[in-house]
């Protein structure tokens, strides 16, 4: 009876060698990033947050292409709209693989009805300004003249 259980603690710690064996001497295997895959999350997540004192409404572009350029993501890419009270933060979550570029297209601050200032960013690309399992951010503010609304994008390695 302790004799099976020890043989499979044995199997058990010799296949946890193995596997970190093959993760140290195949780092970047396609292969074995597909068998894993299944146990890490593989998403990038984008975080927009309202710090003015006036709601937001915001439209972003997504492509699964990371090198499209800007004017064919608003043409072709994900349409996403959100609106943002202030204070809070709304999430994004895309599969790593989906998620290759986005842009904030058109940012309005509501200040009366939905007459307000606005605002855009450039394309964001997985590669140079973020990687997959990274918190993309989106922050908004304004100063107390209001016309000075703006967006400040940032990331979070994860």
């Amino acid at each position: 009876m302790y004799g099976n259980r020890i043989r499979h603690i044995e199997m058990a710690g010799m296949a946890a060698i193995l596997l970190a064996l093959l993760l140290l001497l195949c780092t970047g295997c396609n292969e074995l990033e597909a068998i894993l895959g299944r146990f890490i999350d593989r998403s990038t997540r984008v975080e927009v947050t309202n710090n003015g004192d006036y709601p937001v409404d915001a439209v972003f572009f997504i492509s699964d292409e990371q090198d499209i350029p800007r004017a064919l993501l608003t043409e072709t890419g994900e349409r996403v709209e959100i609106s943002i009270e202030p204070g809070q933060t709304v999430p994004i979550v895309r599969d790593c693989d989906d998620l290759q570029a986005i842009v904030l297209d058109d940012a309005d601050l509501r200040v009366i009805g939905s007459v307000g200032p606005e605002t855009n960013s450039e394309v964001l690309r997985d590669g140079t300004d973020f990687g997959c399992r990274d918190t993309v951010t989106f922050t908004f503010d304004h100063t107390n003249a209001i016309v000075d609304f703006d967006v400040v994008t940032g990331r979070t390695s994860n």
